[in-house]
Parts: C-alpha cells; sequence; structure tokens
C-alpha cells in the first residue's frame, strides 16, 4: 500500500496563508488538532495509548514506503510487547494488553512467535485523512 498522491503534495494550498497571523494560525490548529484527538480516540475505545502503538506500526509502514521507492527493499518483521514498551514509553503489560486488543479488533495481525504486524483494518490512506486537516484545513487563509 503505497503513499497516496495527495499526501505526496505539499504545495502551497492557497496563495498567502504564509502571511497568516500566527495566533489564528495555531488557533485554527490546535481546533483541527483537537478534532482529529477526538476522532481517533473514538476509533480506538478511547485509548490514546493504542492509537500509540498502532502509529509505530504505521510509521514503520510508512518508512518502508519511502524506502522500497527509493529501492531499499526491506522484509516487514513483527515488533513485541517489550519492544513496544521501551519504544513507547508504555509499561510492557500495558503495551501487551493494548496490543492484543488491537488484534482482537483487526489493526494488528500477530503471528504464532507472538510478534505484531500491521493489520487491514486501519492503513495508511485512512491515517492520512484523518491527518490531513492539521496540514491544510487549519493553514488555510479564512475567507
Amino acid at each position: 500500500m503505497g503513499v497516496p498522491a495527495e499526501a505526496r503534495c505539499w504545495s502551497e494550498p492557497s496563495p498567502g496563508y504564509l502571511d497568516q497571523d500566527a495566533q489564528r494560525f495555531f488557533y485554527r490548529w490546535g481546533g483541527q488538532l483537537s478534532a482529529a484527538l477526538i476522532r481517533i480516540r473514538s476509533r480506538f475505545d478511547g485509548d490514546l495509548d493504542q492509537y500509540v502503538l498502532y502509529l509505530t506500526f504505521l510509521l514503520s509502514e510508512l518508512a518502508e514506503s519511502i524506502n522500497g521507492e527509493a529501492g531499499v527493499a526491506r522484509t516487514p518483521r513483527g515488533l513485541n510487547a517489550l519492544s513496544l514498551s521501551e519504544i513507547t514509553g508504555i509499561p510492557r503489560e500495558s503495551a501487551r494488553r493494548k496490543l492484543l486488543i488491537l488484534a482482537a479488533n483487526g489493526y494488528l495481525n500477530r503471528d504464532a512467535d507472538g510478534l505484531f504486524t500491521l493489520g487491514d483494518r486501519y492503513g495508511l490512506d485512512a491515517f492520512f485523512t484523518e491527518l490531513k486537516p492539521l496540514f491544510w484545513d487549519a493553514v488555510r487563509t479564512p475567507r
């Protein structure tokens, strides 16, 4: 699954958006961030730690996609609860419990060795769609 073409396009969304009043910009951006976190929180049953764990897998897939475009092929490998605990700072037992929930809900897959990999329920396309307002909707010049 590649990065959507729209996500690669970082051209100015509207003329003059960089000249906006900084306070208005951060007010709009903060509103978009808050709305995105509320949507994400509800998707993950009110548990943003689940999203942080899941985001680790999404970012890994994104890195593999970028590296693949650059001709660097890698075999995807799974992660265990201890590794994810160290990466995210979430206690190991909490991370393990949340990873099992993510696997049960189809966000992650778990192999026979207990390693987790990205599932099919919510991929890069949904990730970019969810966060897109943080980049362009919040910074567009009001009409």
